[in-house]
């Protein structure tokens, strides 16, 4: 009977946490209602709880009853053994058929140590902090065939590993689509996640602005000059995503009314759809970068958070997706690094106006090469294979 089994989602996002958890825990939990197991979520704040309910109503999914929310009393989410008995409470009567799904950088080896001997454990990870004793570990890092044995062996206490790309538990959005490669790139996506604490978007704005309008012999951006010519940038439109946590939204909008490069998207349902009408993106690395690839949009990455390096990382040593840098260590490399990949990628300058239709064949042939090679890493069918392993997990402890 698949409706006796049920999955615990626990994870948070707020401002401290990136949103991409509830996200991704939200995908795998949609692929398990398809399996008609079901779902309940644990939160442990209002703020976590408001990002929860928002991101349900933009997804335009008709949730079931199956479907539930519960908001620890006992919970912070940067001190996850305090919410032990609370939570023990709750799982204790239905051990037997459930599974708890574990999202959280915060956990710790007791926490773990405490629930294994009561229900089935899974747990998302991206750290490789300790050696998780738990009953499936996933981690889709993007990982070679020669490093493979290596990544297994940071995971003996797990009973059973999902490693690899092919994890990638993606929105259902992002399955099954692509973006076009045009011949001429001039659609620009920005995106730092639901957060921005580094004012990225802001600065990377007034770069791109001052290259575009301000540039001058006596300019502070000559130094960048071999990198940055302002007549290569006059035709692209900037599609900035402001997220829920961006405290620069009223800057930006004031920003966008006086440039009409700059287009705002805020409270954005389908990215998906988004992403498609752009031709190259600027993102903080984590989920979005998979994203980007199952879309094969042609991207630059950043970093403005620990736990965004070992992604960003990843997807360069892949050769898929060049990394800029950290935020927090050198702003000024970082937009160097950006604009030299948009410059080299697009690139208009003034012969944006050439009748030589040849002119735009070798940016539009490599971006055509990335696209293919990421479209080949991430096949979309993450979530649906957790989900299958999550079924299985609960089966085996029905027995």
């Amino acid at each position: 009977m698949g409706n006796d089994r049920l999955i615990y989602f626990r994870t948070d996002g707020n401002r401290q946490i990136a949103s991409g958890h509830l996200v991704r825990c939200l995908s795998v939990a949609f692929a398990c209602l398809q399996l008609d197991m079901k779902v309940c979520f644990l939160i442990s704040d209002r703020e976590s709880q408001d990002l929860l309910t928002g991101i349900l109503r933009s997804s335009s999914l008709n949730l079931p009853a199956s479907f539930s929310v519960i908001r620890l009393k006992t919970a912070a989410f940067d001190h996850p053994d305090q919410e032990l008995p609370e939570v023990l409470s709750l799982l204790t009567p239905v051990a037997d058929c459930a599974v708890y799904f574990l999202d959280s950088y915060y956990v710790t080896k007791s926490y773990l140590s405490a629930l294994r001997p009561l229900i089935k454990i899974a747990y998302l990870d991206d750290l490789k902090l300790f050696d998780y004793p738990v009953d499936l570990l996933i981690n889709y890092d993007i990982v070679s065939a020669k490093a493979m044995p290596a990544f297994k062996s940071s995971y003996r206490n797990a009973s059973r590993l999902l490693l690899g790309a092919s994890y990638t538990p993606l929105r259902v959005q992002f399955q099954n689509k692509e973006t076009p490669v045009r011949e001429q790139a001039s659609h620009i996506l920005i995106t730092t996640g639901a957060s921005d604490p580094y004012h990225f978007c802001l600065k990377f704005i007034n770069k791109i602005c001052d290259t575009i309008f301000y540039h001058s012999p006596d300019s502070s951006l000559e130094k960048n000059k071999a990198l940055i010519d302002p007549k290569a940038y006059q035709s692209l439109t900037l599609h900035i995503v402001i997220g829920k946590f961006n405290t620069d939204k009223e800057i930006l909008r004031q920003l966008a009314r006086e440039f009409p490069c700059l287009m705002l998207h805020e409270n954005i349902s389908d990215m998906a759809s988004l992403m498609q009408t752009c031709d190259l993106a600027v993102s903080a690395a984590g989920t979005t970068l998979y994203e980007l690839c199952a879309l094969g949009l042609p991207t630059i990455s950043f970093t403005m958070a620990d736990n965004q390096l070992s992604s960003a990382r990843a997807f360069e040593d892949a050769q898929l997706i060049p990394y800029a840098g950290d935020i927090r260590d050198n702003p000024e490399s970082v937009f160097q690094a950006i604009l030299k990949f948009l410059t080299s990628m697009s690139l208009c300058l003034e012969n944006n106006i050439t009748k030589n239709p040849d002119f735009f064949k070798p940016y539009y042939s490599q971006r055509t090469v990335i696209h293919t090679r990421m479209r080949q890493l991430i096949d979309g069918k993450g979530a649906y294979r957790i989900a299958l392993s999550l079924r299985e997990l609960a089966k085996e402890h029905q027995k």
